[in-house]
């Protein structure tokens, strides 16, 4: 700029969301996090949430924003001692201490109030159970990526806002339910490998069961704690790239990409930051410091760099569950919650559409038998022998799918395509090694009864 000042101008992408109401959201919820949330988002500076050229000369969506000072976190993450990641994911737990602090009337997602047609003039949030007079904002319909995702924004759904957790959860489930049976082609995706028998292949008649159990067990699968039954507004996406630091201080200067955040109830939001790392099983409750396995004082090399290296993510991942459970009490309940049979079958329900199914089914399965030991009523479901087996069939298979998928992404290493895409000059080296690993699997799964060549062409989730 003229006065040497540098800023950031955001045009959205073809995927980036709901025309309008994600540039709309995105800039409201920055200016919400700063100034109330007290979380060091960027300031903008000029926006405009409209494409038409006769109301935009820029004929595109943007957003001038400024530019956050530091580095990024992903710069010295992994190069950082233990108090100094310390000090870092202690400043994160404060912020979200105070975001479970604010807690909204409704769901879907914050705007200015002038920029959505709401019908309503009640007060967006409080503040620690006091309601808060702020007629600057308001919440709207909700811009998550699962509303639009897959093809789910050629839909006429109801995407909010919401008055209950009760009329949000049946919208999911109705969205679901409109996507598989609207969209004729089934979405790819990369964390399972389809295929046939020995690999589980998705229909709409699987995924539709799914959704009809849910449509009849939603209700009970809340939580009743009221702690867990609040909403909020949160920043999903904290990986290390979206986070920056002094270098010397390791103070958080600012935290980035904003886009799609949304008000939900807190066991919906990602409440383990991405940054921190840990890919193991899940820690539990007792979070002692772990001793560091006998076992690795054997090992040599690579091997020992590998141990030691998720030996210490795990000693991380329990400091940052310790800091959450003293200091943001409800924030940890719903961690746990979200571990539950009910949690996950709730987290499961909002992307069955892509995935999930028979882990969604499984789990039903898993409830059943924790509803019936606790000497409950009858459990709400009936299932048969044959849906058992068939059940617990299709789980196994989509495991074995989960597992050879890790072992591709392993295979590829940096050739790996995050989130579909590779660097240009990575491109035809992965194509390659893609060709080669799909040849494997072939190979190896030929031999199956049922097994389908075609078919498993047809559902391979990389370019040819």
């Amino acid at each position: 700029m003229d006065n040497d000042q540098e800023v950031i101008a955001k045009l959205p992408n073809p995927n980036a969301g709901v025309p309008y109401y994600t540039t709309a959201s995105e800039v409201a919820t920055m200016e919400f996090a700063r100034e109330v949330l007290q979380t060091p988002a960027p300031r903008v500076y000029a926006w405009n949430a409209s494409a038409d050229t006769k109301n935009n000369p820029v004929g595109s969506e943007y957003i001038i924003m400024e530019k956050v000072p530091g580095i990024q976190l992903s710069e010295i993450w992994w190069n950082l001692q233990l108090k100094q990641k310390l000090k870092v994911f202690s400043q994160i737990a404060r912020y979200m201490r105070r975001w479970t602090s604010v807690s909204f009337g409704k769901i879907g997602s914050l705007y200015y109030s002038e920029n959505v047609p709401t019908g309503s003039n009640e007060p967006p949030y409080s503040e620690n159970g006091k309601t808060i007079l702020n007629s600057r904002f308001t919440v709207g319909p909700s811009t998550n990526r699962e509303w639009s995702d897959a093809g789910r924004d050629s839909l006429k759904r109801n995407n909010g806002p919401w008055r209950s957790i009760a009329d949000y959860r049946k919208a999911i489930g109705d969205r679901e339910r409109m996507a598989v049976e609207t969209i004729t082609r089934l979405p790819k995706q990369l964390a399972m490998l389809y295929g046939p028998n020995p690999l589980y292949q998705p229909s709409a008649e699987k995924k539709l069961e799914a959704l009809q159990y849910y449509s009849q067990i939603q209700d009970i699968l809340l939580p009743r704690e009221p702690s867990l039954n609040t909403v909020h507004l949160w920043h999903n996406d904290l990986h290390d790239e979206n986070i920056f630091v002094d270098p010397d201080s390791l103070e958080i200067q600012g935290i980035i990409d904003w886009q799609s955040t949304h008000i939900a109830p807190l066991a919906d939001h990602c409440l383990d930051p991405s940054f921190l790392g840990y890919e193991g099983p899940d820690v539990g409750d007792v979070l002692e410091k772990p001793e560091l396995p006998g076992a690795i004082k054997a090992l040599k090399g690579e091997e020992r760099e590998a141990a030691v290296a998720e030996y210490l993510d795990k000693v991380v991942m329990i400091g940052w569950r310790r800091l959450v459970r003293d200091k943001n009490p409800s924030q940890h309940q719903a961690i746990r919650f979200q571990q539950s049979a009910a949690g996950n079958l709730l987290h499961l329900s909002r992307r069955i559409f892509e995935a999930g199914e028979p882990h969604f089914l499984a789990l039903l399965l898993d409830l059943r038998d924790e509803w019936t030991n606790s000497g409950m009523p009858d459990f709400p479901l009936k299932f048969t022998e044959e849906e058992v087996n068939s059940i617990e069939t299709d789980v196994e298979r989509a495991e074995l799918g989960v597992r050879t998928m890790g072992l591709i992404q392993r295979r590829l290493g940096d050739l790996w395509p995050e989130k579909g895409v590779v660097e240009p000059e990575n491109y035809e080296s992965a194509k390659a090694a893609l060709r080669e690993v799909k040849r494997e699997i072939i190979d190896e799964f030929k031999t199956y009864p049922g097994w389908n060549s075609e078919v498993f062409e047809s559902l391979w989730p990389f370019d040819q």
